[in-house]
């Protein structure tokens, strides 16, 4: 459910619930269908919310979008000069002139490279100087000035396009400061940020078993400081063991679902992953349209828990004589009957949503589907294997999807990233 968030500041738009949204489905005011058919793409509109749902692709043979085999830029070293070996990329930005930075977390920096992969300069460091990080979070940009937010106090550092400091500031006022941590995940160009924060340590389940911590939406001001919560949405199950004054004690479900997060110049997203369904709200956090492909969630089968232990035991990387306790252990767990419906979404520069739909058990990676701007379900789009999406990480951008080009993270078999970009080839 998605429901306005209380907050002394917040600027209360005429948020409109999911509970209406879903009584709106069956009230329509006025039904249009998609060109290829009626039983391809439908709108529904009720009361000035948009549902857009879609059957199947509108893509015709010849008409999908391709990414190049090969990459146009590569950067990023296993070993070598220390300029290109990145270490927890935590953001990726194109400038219009063809540069690209990277926010490299682990070193504190943002790196700038030319059109073709050429190290130009670094940006900031770790430090409290007036051009240093403590918690680098989200690299944005803004007319190709680029900002660096620190999700402690969010701080934000900007830069000229040619690398000097233009200023500090922040985007909380003083009164702001019991906001709690704001995790940032976009940018409504060019006045706000878009963030997202969880319950956090106060919060306490009302009962035991399965659970579903509320996340929250809030913006806060790049020019001016001040912040505004907007919407309310459900956050990632988890199974309370126990609960009182002093903690939570809480453990994974499998396959439990979560909220994906994106933001576009004028527009913000949320999609539960319940269902393939996405919402989409105006700057003010009204909801304006909702995104769905019809379609059942696929339920868990005794064999995808059984690949979803091997890999969780493969990524722990734990000796052979401790598996089988873990396996055990492993299999007290609570599953989830239907595994979710997507893992990751994004904007690209023309305003169309990309979606990585669930693959396998959860670390395969997953086919991309692209939905025209007015929620048209367009077809799949082939990425290259092993690109890094931000499981989980709503803080973590480290995909941009221009008009022409995908930048994005590939991790190698060691783990080393690299960021490469490829060019999007439309017929």
């Amino acid at each position: 459910m998605l429901e306005k968030h209380p907050a002394p500041r917040a600027r209360r738009g005429a948020i409109r619930t999911l509970l209406f949204t879903v009584l709106s489905a069956f009230l329509p005011t006025a039904c249009q269908w998609g060109q290829s058919g009626s039983e391809t793409f439908s709108v529904v509109d009720s009361a000035g919310v948009t549902i857009a749902e879609s059957k199947r692709p509108l893509w015709e043979k010849g008409e999908a979008w391709t990414i190049a085999r090969e990459p146009e830029v590569v950067i990023g070293l296993r070993e070598g000069d220390e300029r290109y070996l990145l270490n927890e990329v935590g953001g990726v930005r194109r400038l219009s002139d063809g540069r690209i930075a990277i926010l490299d977390r682990g070193s504190y920096r943002v790196r700038v490279y030319d059109r073709t992969g050429i190290h130009l300069m670094d940006l900031g460091g770790e430090g409290d100087g007036p051009s240093e990080f403590r918690t680098p979070q989200f690299l944005g940009l803004v007319s190709d000035t680029l900002f660096v937010y620190e999700v402690i106090g969010g701080a934000l550092t900007w830069f000229s396009p040619d690398g000097q400091l233009l200023r500090t500031s922040n985007g909380f006022s003083q009164a702001d400061r019991t906001t709690g941590t704001l995790r940032m995940f976009g940018q409504l160009q060019p006045d706000f940020g878009i963030a997202t924060r969880t319950g956090g340590a106060r919060y306490q389940p009302s009962d035991l078993g399965i659970d579903r911590e509320p996340w929250s939406i809030w913006r806060f001001g790049l020019v001016n400081p001040g912040v505004d919560s907007l919407v309310s949405v459900p956050g990632g199950e988890i199974e309370v063991l126990a609960s009182d004054g002093r903690g939570t004690r809480q453990r994974r479900y499998v396959f439990g679902k979560w909220t994906c997060f994106a933001a576009s110049e004028d527009r913000i997203y949320a999609g539960p992953t319940d269902e393939f369904s996405i919402q989409e709200f105006d700057r003010e956090g009204n909801l304006l349209r909702i995104i769905r492909r019809d379609e059942v969630p696929r339920r868990v089968t005794r064999s995808d828990f059984n690949n979803w232990v091997d890999q969780y035991l493969d990524v722990l990387d734990r000796p052979r004589n401790q598996r089988a306790e873990m396996r055990r252990t492993a299999g007290e767990l609570k599953v989830a009957e239907t595994v979710p419906a997507f893992k990751w979404i994004g904007v690209d520069s023309e305003g169309s949503l990309w979606v990585e739909e669930w693959e396998g058990v959860g670390i395969d990676q997953g086919i991309f589907s692209v939905f025209r701007p007015d929620g048209a379900w367009l077809g799949h789009v082939e990425i290259p294997d092993g690109l890094a999406v931000p499981f989980g990480e709503p803080d973590k951008q480290t995909i941009e999807i221009g008009s022409d080009y995908l930048l994005g993270v590939w991790p190698d078999d060691f783990g080393v990233e690299q960021v490469r970009l490829y060019r999007i080839e439309k017929p």
